[in-house]
């Protein structure tokens, strides 16, 4: 089998059968390809992302996720991964199946090599083209500026980057979903600051923080005597954010009523002053709003309306929690000590390797807006002690009699804290250990590690 340049893109290879899961991946990993090789779906799924490169290869019939649960879950991440379904004999109408809702094409056991390698290169050109053509529409937004606005070097903070920079050069109102102090705010300004409308002003609302009296007046205006104590006219913060961002965090806070006076200023792009006789007054305004929480869940307990929902989920930026961007944890704890000394004219002094280690083991359930207080406090002398403890490297072989049994331990248990901060993936394992994946894989059959899962 001889394949061309494109044997340099990513290959995902999902199949709970091992010997053939293992004779394909070796196949293709000495042909030049970067394979990555799975037993179950759900690990696989961990590592992809809309701009990953290559090509899944999948069973169809597996413990866990099946090939289709596992097509649905892909689709969701990304509809145009390339996505070649496996199938053993009598299952071609479930392949068809899986054709007509996605699937790039499928081969049937036994798989020919040569023809799985064609399919691969015809899947990677797909791929190619159409990352290419993404890349050529976000190419407007200075990513290296975005990357000092929303930190992170974690796969999670790399997607919301691409997903802000994409968003970003599209002037339509939008969404933001994420937990408390993930940061949303910061979002909202990004989209703003990249886009067309940066020298307009950016007006932030927190929608909780206003009083039901205040409400109409606040959003809409009003004009002079409207009502007892205006006494001047008063510009809503609709008209405010004309020709620029209106943000609105904290949308499930908003009165049912108002959120249906919203849905129909986001259609009208057109707002009336309380007292005004000059009928309404047309805008050019783009919305962003901010919810915390499962908008589903939301919407079914009565707090959003659902055409609202709707109507600004066009477009969305999700936002992972602290816990889910692990590798962000100490880059965020630095910046925000820096950030605080220089606030206060205070010099600190740079924490030890092992005090980080404990900070990016810590659970922050208030994710990133605890952390910056977390550092504030660690800057000015005031951090209490963090509850987080360094694991004990003798306790796997504490128990062994001889020196043969102890190495043996030592090494299980080495190698599965690699595959738990791989979620199980063996080749990026084998990336950390700096060893070959078939050496890796060997030593995971002898200490009968194959048949685990592992999450970090």
């Amino acid at each position: 089998m001889t394949l061309d340049s494109t044997a340099n893109q990513p290959v995902f290879f999902i199949d709970d059968d091992l010997d053939l899961l293992e004779e394909i991946a070796e196949s293709f990993g000495l042909e030049g390809y970067p394979v990555s090789a799975f037993c179950h779906a759900e690990d696989a799924l961990k590592e992809l992302s809309d701009d990953w490169p290559g090509v899944i290869v999948s069973d169809l019939r597996m413990a866990g996720l099946n090939g289709h649960q596992f097509l649905d879950e892909v689709q969701r991440i990304d509809p145009d991964i390339p996505f070649i379904m496996i199938t053993g004999y009598g299952e071609i109408k479930d392949a068809i199946s899986a054709v007509k809702t996605g699937a790039f094409d499928f081969l049937e056991k036994p798989v020919d090599l040569q023809t799985l390698g064609q399919t691969l290169r015809r899947a990677h050109d797909q791929r190619s083209l159409v990352l290419e053509s993404r890349k050529l529409q976000a190419d407007s937004v200075d990513s290296n500026s975005l990357a000092k606005t929303f930190i992170g070097r974690s796969e999670a903070a790399i997607e919301v980057r691409k997903n802000i920079g994409a968003l970003a050069a599209i002037d339509i109102d939008a969404l933001v979903i994420g937990e408390t102090g993930t940061g949303k705010d910061v979002v909202a300004g990004c989209l703003h600051e990249f886009s067309t409308r940066r020298n307009g002003p950016f007006i932030a609302v927190n929608c909780g923080a206003l009083p039901d009296t205040l409400v109409d007046s606040a959003f809409f205006g009003h004009e002079r005597g409207a009502f007892t104590g205006a006494e001047n006219r008063h510009l809503g913060y609709f008209e405010r954010a004309h020709q620029g961002t209106l943000f609105l965090d904290e949308l499930e806070s908003m009165p049912l009523e108002l959120q249906a006076r919203l849905l129909r200023v986001l259609e009208s792009r057109s707002i009336e002053r309380l007292g005004s006789n000059d009928g309404p007054k047309q805008l050019d305004v783009r919305v962003i709003a901010a919810v915390k929480g499962d908008v589903n869940k939301l919407v079914a307990e009565g707090r959003l309306r659902s055409d609202l929902v709707y109507r600004l989920n066009v477009a969305s930026i999700s936002l992972p929690p602290l816990r889910e961007r692990q590798p962000d944890i100490d880059l965020l704890f630095l910046h925000f000590c820096r950030l605080a000394a220089t606030a206060h004219n205070i010099e600190f002094e740079e924490p030890t390797q092992k005090f980080l280690d404990k900070v990016r083991r810590q659970a922050w359930p208030g994710n990133v807006r605890e952390l910056r207080n977390f550092a504030e406090r660690f800057v000015v002398g005031l951090s209490p002690q963090l509850d987080v403890e360094q694991p004990d490297s003798s306790a796997a072989s504490s128990n062994a009699s001889n020196l043969d049994e102890a190495l043996g331990a030592f090494e299980k248990r080495f190698i599965a804290d690699q595959l738990k901060k791989t979620n199980g993936a063996i080749s990026s394992a084998a990336e950390l250990m700096e060893i070959p994946r078939k050496r890796l894989y060997l030593r995971m059959k002898k200490y009968g590690l194959l048949k685990e899962r592992f999450r970090g």
